[in-house]
């Protein structure tokens, strides 16, 4: 890309060089440097690409002004992605490869989508890190979505550690309100999404996400009627995001071998609720799994209505010094079982009731504090 004439200073915006150079089966490489973009690179339609870099960092032009998901002042204008690979109704097909950036948000008024990718075939996207805070109220990092049922997407070692702002924060404009009772949240300020009509699998692995205002990892595979994909997080740590860390739902969807921490307070005007999982809909599993709560301001796990089986396996749960519920399943869930699950409520007194709020799950090896209560 340095070759086709792309700045590698990060003096002159690339994205004209981009919009040129992309296109079917064409690997685009970014050899050391840095790499500014003004605009966003959109394409639909295209087959076989990979867009990656060596040492590379990616940043935006200065923004003045945004409302929503769109700069309308400053060097940056459009939509703010750098990339958008394929849209729900015409996604990108074949093999699409993505990754070996640094995201450089050091600095006010910094942060954008990097990429915002539909798919019907096979994607991996990896080795993507954040430095800086995310501080533009607008769309988080990551929006994957598997749309086809044979499609596949994996995204694995990426670093958004350093979360973002609630955009009320931030110099966006937006004035999002749903009418229920979270009015103020950042919505779709999270650090990885999916898509409501996701028919497809989407593989999360060995990466790590902090601190992001509308959820953390927030994969569900499709909402019910609408979508019946599947997802599974796998070795990743999420920590310190409202409304929840790891969020997931789908056909045989699952969180396996992960690590969930709560340990920073944002203060209660945005940012008032950190729950570790929550399980929206579908089947889902969660095992091998460790929740570590210093600063309780959200339930544990939880199991929602929608829910229509859930196995939660071998895992442990620690909640310091203030009661909190360390297991919720709601009365809706068809079908649960909880099997080898530990409770540590080191500073506070703790029961059964405090602990667990249970609308009709299976209790099997449930421990309190190293005393068996199920």
């Amino acid at each position: 890309m340095a070759k086709a004439g792309a700045d590698p200073t990060g003096d002159e915006d690339a994205s004209p060089v981009i919009q040129r150079e992309i296109g079917n089966d064409t690997l685009l490489y970014f050899p050391p440097g840095r790499y500014k973009m003004n605009r966003q690179v959109r394409r639909v339609g295209l087959r076989n690409l990979g867009i990656i870099g060596q040492n590379a960092t990616l940043v935006h032009g200065k923004v003045d002004a945004i409302k929503g998901f769109d700069v309308s002042a400053g060097e940056f204008h459009g939509p703010a992605q750098h990339f958008k690979i394929g849209i729900p109704d015409n996604p990108h097909r074949g093999k699409f490869l993505f990754g070996g950036f640094t995201l450089d948000w050091r600095g006010d008024n910094q942060g954008m989508q990097v990429l915002n990718h539909h798919t019907a075939g096979t994607s991996d996207i990896r080795s993507l890190r954040q430095v800086g805070l995310h501080s533009l109220g607008c769309q988080g990092p990551l929006r994957v979505h598997p749309a086809t049922e044979n499609a596949r997407a994996r995204v694995s070692n990426v670093d958004f550690r350093f979360g973002g702002l609630t955009y009320q924060k931030t110099i966006n404009t937006r004035d999002t309100y749903d009418g229920g009772p979270y009015a103020g949240r950042s919505w779709a300020t999270s650090g990885i999404t999916m898509h409501p009509k996701a028919q497809g699998y989407l593989r999360v692995e060995n990466s790590l996400f902090g601190g992001w205002p509308d959820n953390g990892i927030y994969v569900i595979g499709g909402h019910p009627g609408t979508g019946n994909g599947t997802v599974e997080v796998i070795n990743c740590i999420a920590a310190n995001s409202q409304a929840s860390n790891i969020r997931i739902g789908g056909d045989n969807s699952r969180i396996h071998n992960c690590v969930v921490v709560t340990d920073r307070s944002f203060g209660g005007e945005f940012y008032y609720e950190q729950r570790p999982i929550h399980i929206d809909d579908g089947t889902c599993t969660v095992s091998n799994t460790k929740i570590v709560q210093k600063k309780p301001t959200g339930w544990s796990l939880t199991a929602l209505h929608g829910v229509e089986k859930a196995v939660i396996q071998n895992v442990e749960v620690t909640i310091k010094n203030t009661p909190m519920k360390a297991l919720v399943v709601d009365e809706g869930v068809d079908q649960a079982t909880v099997k080898d699950f530990v409770i540590n409520t080191p500073g506070w007194h703790a029961t059964k009731a405090r602990v667990i709020r249970n609308g009709g799950a299976t209790l099997t090896n449930v421990f309190l504090d190293g005393e068996k209560i199920a």
